[in-house]
Order: structure tokens, then C-alpha cells, then sequence
């Protein structure tokens, strides 16, 4: 039961860093198409070889820190967009969260949006990368929460 409940904790940390990859992708794409080509036309099978060490410490918490911050957008525009009425609204405001979403990412020191993706990629692939990235996020969910509240 408790391999259980940690396993679907796991997931679910995994999942809210790997949801905001493709709109701040697709985003980053209509901002500078050459900048997002690679990450867009590379499906995350078939790149070349995973950087599992690739990433220093300092990148793997300005990811996490972007992701703390976009999984708030994200949970923020959610209510927003079930909220809304009508089908054009809902797309304005998907639209809107992408935005938000791609600044949150460039206003994280020491991230871009083409790192954060490149990052996001090779948790998906490389689970030793995937569970150091759950661990600093498991950390500063359980020690920050009380400091997220803006």
C-alpha cells in the first residue's frame, strides 16, 4: 500500500513537470521558431543519448524552481479556463496561461524555456534524472510551502 501510494505520488510530481513542457514549447515556438525547432520536431525516442549528468545542480534547481512556478500557473488558469463559458473563451485563456507560463520559465534565474524542455525531455527518458528531479522537488514542496503563497 505504501509502495502504492508513493509510486502514484511520483507519477503525479512527474506528470506536473511534464504537462507544462509542450504549451511552453508550443509557445516558444510561435515566439522564435528556431529556437524551439529541435525540441519540437524531436520526439523524446528518438534523441540521440539522454544528458542524465548532463545537468548541473545549479540548472536542476532553477528547473525546479520554474516548475514550481508554472505547475501555480497552471493550477491557477485550470480553475479559469473549467470556469469559463464559452469554447473561444477557454482558448484565449489557454493562450494566456502559455504566456505566463514561458515568462515564468525566462524569469527563473539560470532558465530558459529551450533548457526547461530540454531538461523535461530527459526525465521522461533517463529515470535516474527523473528521480533526482522528483527529490528536489519532494524537498522544496515539504520546506517551502508555507512560502508560496504570493
Amino acid at each position: 500500500m505504501k509502495l502504492n501510494g508513493k509510486l502514484l505520488k511520483s507519477t503525479v510530481i512527474a506528470a506536473l513537470i511534464a504537462a507544462p513542457v509542450a504549451p511552453v514549447m508550443a509557445q516558444t515556438a510561435q515566439d522564435d521558431p528556431a529556437a524551439a525547432e529541435a525540441p519540437v520536431q524531436a520526439a523524446p525516442e528518438t534523441l540521440p543519448e539522454t544528458p542524465s549528468a548532463g545537468f548541473s545542480e545549479e540548472t536542476l534547481t532553477s528547473f525546479v524552481d520554474a516548475a514550481m512556478q508554472v505547475q501555480a500557473v497552471q493550477q491557477d488558469y485550470m480553475t479559469r479556463i473549467e470556469a469559463a463559458p464559452e469554447d473561444a473563451e477557454k482558448q484565449a485563456l489557454v493562450q494566456e496561461a502559455q504566456t505566463e507560463m514561458a515568462s515564468a520559465v525566462e524569469e527563473t534565474e539560470g532558465m530558459d524555456v529551450q533548457t526547461y524542455n530540454e531538461i523535461g525531455q530527459a526525465a521522461q527518458t533517463n529515470p535516474e534524472l527523473n528521480e533526482r528531479i522528483l527529490a528536489m522537488l519532494q524537498t522544496r514542496q515539504q520546506g517551502g510551502a508555507e512560502t508560496m503563497t504570493e
